[in-house]
């Protein structure tokens, strides 16, 4: 979508028009990848985003000096860099632009509240719209202006803050409503575009919402090292008991506390539909203000009234220890939430019982000596945060480091990502059959250019809102369309199982999935014959069987050559009846030579199965066509 925007071509993927989801994301990536190759533009889009990341220690040291003084200012900053998730710098993500963008939001929030100038109210208004602009999570910013102000008219026991910033309100409003106008009229329909589906109502259920909402706070517990929390919690009791004077706390407060409960609840809604886990990447950008709060606390001697300290240790260890750890220690779960990381790998060296008791012993550890510790100790709660967050950043680089190569190596094997374009192609062509795991079609797009279109088989599925043309087999090879219209195509690729009319021009080596072949095709697009049920080295497991499609079939023979390993019995079958078999001695090979049926006039289609009783390798199937 980047590389369509700064085209010129808008939103749109290989050429259709595809659903809203930002713009300045796509923009950003897209900008990195000008002038240059996939791989050269994801490097640049990589240092980009590290730098962008990190960046949002800027906001947060200028946020934090005035309230807590130099030194805790920039341990404040510190601890914004040091969460696991800024790994998702690594990855083409909108969290990376996100969170430095919903930071310096937050930031210019709490100097509205703190003075409600025309001028900061503008630029408000303007973080708010580059916010929104990068990720529509941040429409959320308009219920969090509105508890902020709540929060704030609690603490002076008046509605000046709403007047204060009536003009902030007034232009959210027609903002909004202009919004919406603009969607409708476009034609488009839904005002949060590919997120339309977020506004079902009738999907939710108040009891998962609830369930949800009770996961993701335990997520920004984990995500902070909980400590934090309860100086947040403490600095938000003296605001609303009206006790801070500090007109720049209570605005910290207000932004800081309206913001985690608003994205909280927000993520939640999220996740009680599309997510069975916790979603800590959807709430990366309430740390930095909290960690601003922690410093804050930290400055004035952690201040801990009781009983009120002591209760909120306990809310904060229970939103961590209820959370279900089977399901957010799985490696489902770590991709959404890099602070889980450090616990799957406990999880999986330890049994279940040890676990969850170290887990418990060591939250309960943190917290208790947060409320117990005296304060000359005030180094060491500082550190045992920073120490958490460190600790856990490096298990999450690692992780991250060692999926990425093995998901290059299930898509890609020792292939170049970019083998397509390399080997001089243009207008591609893609088919998705489905033999391979549904990511490959995307993947395959980043990284080579030369595919202009997506050819999908009715029968397999592809998510995404990636363009593609549904066609189906018929029994003569033909590729058609859903009117029965032929397919044209100047080059196709498709995975090495599946043969069709034309000249081979490249191979990509199977991995753990089959390997991808290259063609010059003859149009219309022809298939000729289609292979199911083998291992992607070729070979087949005892009590399995292979399908062998042949399509068009007519006069010729199907030839294999086939590889004995355990000397089991292996059987050959056309259209129901056996034609031959052998038990193949191990380190010996097969190569038979099956007829087409005596009426093949290659109008119809001939299935051929392969079965036997033990491991068997193959290096060639294919029907060969009499001259």
């Amino acid at each position: 979508m980047g590389r369509s925007l700064v085209d010129g071509d808008g939103f749109t993927i290989v050429g259709e028009p595809v659903p809203y989801y930002s713009f300045l994301y796509p923009l950003f990536v897209g900008l990195a990848q000008l002038g240059t190759s996939a791989a050269t533009g994801l490097t640049v889009a990589q240092v980009g985003q590290a730098l962008v990341m990190s960046a949002t220690a800027i906001p947060a040291f200028l946020w934090a000096r005035p309230l807590a003084g130099a030194r805790l200012a920039l341990f404040a900053a510190t601890l914004t860099v040091l969460i696991p998730g800024l790994a998702y710098s690594a990855l083409l993500m909108s969290e990376a632009l996100y969170y430095p963008v919903a930071v310096v939001a937050v930031w210019a929030l709490a100097a509205c509240l703190r003075d409600p100038t025309l001028g900061r109210q503008l630029l408000f208004v303007a973080a708010l719209g580059v916010a929104v602009a990068t990720r529509l999570q941040a429409a959320g910013f308009v219920a969090a202006l509105v508890v902020a102000l709540a929060t704030l008219a609690v603490a002076e026991r008046s509605f000046a803050p709403f007047r204060r910033l009536l003009a902030s309100l007034i232009v959210l409003g027609a903002a909004g409503t202009a919004w919406l106008v603009w969607r409708l009229a476009s034609g488009s329909g839904e005002a949060l575009g590919a997120y339309a589906t977020l506004t079902e109502a009738e999907e939710y259920s108040i009891a998962d919402l609830a369930q949800s909402i009770a996961w993701q706070t335990g997520a920004v517990v984990i995500l902070t090292v909980g400590v934090p929390l309860i100086a947040l919690a403490v600095l938000a009791w003296e605001t609303l008991r009206g006790r801070e004077h500090d007109a720049g706390v209570r605005a910290l407060v207000a932004a800081a506390f309206a913001y985690l409960a608003v994205t909280v609840v927000e993520v939640g809604f999220f996740a009680s539909r599309f997510v069975e886990h916790i979603t800590e990447r959807q709430l990366l950008s309430v740390a930095p203000p909290v960690f601003v709060a922690f410093a804050v606390w930290l400055g004035r001697g952690m201040p801990r009234p009781q009983p009120l300290t002591s209760l909120v240790a306990l809310a904060v260890a229970a939103s961590a220890l209820l959370l279900p750890v089977e399901r957010i220690t799985t490696r489902a779960a770590a991709a959404d939430a890099l602070s889980t990381v450090p616990l799957e790998y406990l999880r999986r060296e330890v049994s279940e019982p040890t676990f969850e008791t170290v887990y418990a012993l060591a939250a309960a550890a943190v917290l208790l000596f947060a409320v117990l510790a005296p304060q000359r100790a005030r180094p060491i709660v500082a550190g045992v945060v920073a120490v958490g967050l460190v600790a856990g950043s490096l298990v999450a680089s690692y992780e991250m480091h060692q999926r990425s190569q093995f998901d290059r190596f299930t898509l890609f094997a020792d292939t170049s990502p970019s083998w397509i374009d390399e080997s001089g192609a243009s207008g591609v062509a893609y088919l998705e059959t489905g033999d391979r795991i549904w990511p490959s079609v995307w993947h395959h797009l980043f990284w080579n250019r030369s595919i202009t279109g997506v050819l999908r088989l009715q029968t397999a599925d592809s998510p995404g809102v990636v363009s593609q043309r549904v066609v189906r087999l018929r029994a003569d090879g033909m590729l058609v369309d859903g009117n029965g219209d032929s397919v044209d195509a100047v080059q196709l690729v498709a995975p090495s199982n599946v043969l069709v009319d034309g000249e081979q021009v490249a191979a990509m080596a199977p991995s753990t999935e089959p390997g991808m072949t290259l063609w010059n095709v003859e149009s219309p697009i022809r298939v000729r014959q289609r292979v199911r049920g083998l291992q992607p080295n070729g070979d087949l497991y005892g009590g399995s069987s292979a399908r062998i499609e042949v399509f068009g079939c007519g006069p010729g023979e199907l030839q294999l050559t086939l590889l004995g390993k355990q000397g089991a019995p292996t059987w050959i079958w056309l259209d129901g009846k056996l034609l031959a078999t052998r038990a193949i001695p191990p380190e010996t090979v097969w190569r038979p030579s099956v007829p087409a049926p005596a009426d093949a006039d290659g109008s119809g289609r001939c299935v051929y199965e392969l079965e036997s009783d033990g491991l068997i390798g193959s290096t060639r199937i294919e029907f060969v066509r009499s001259a």
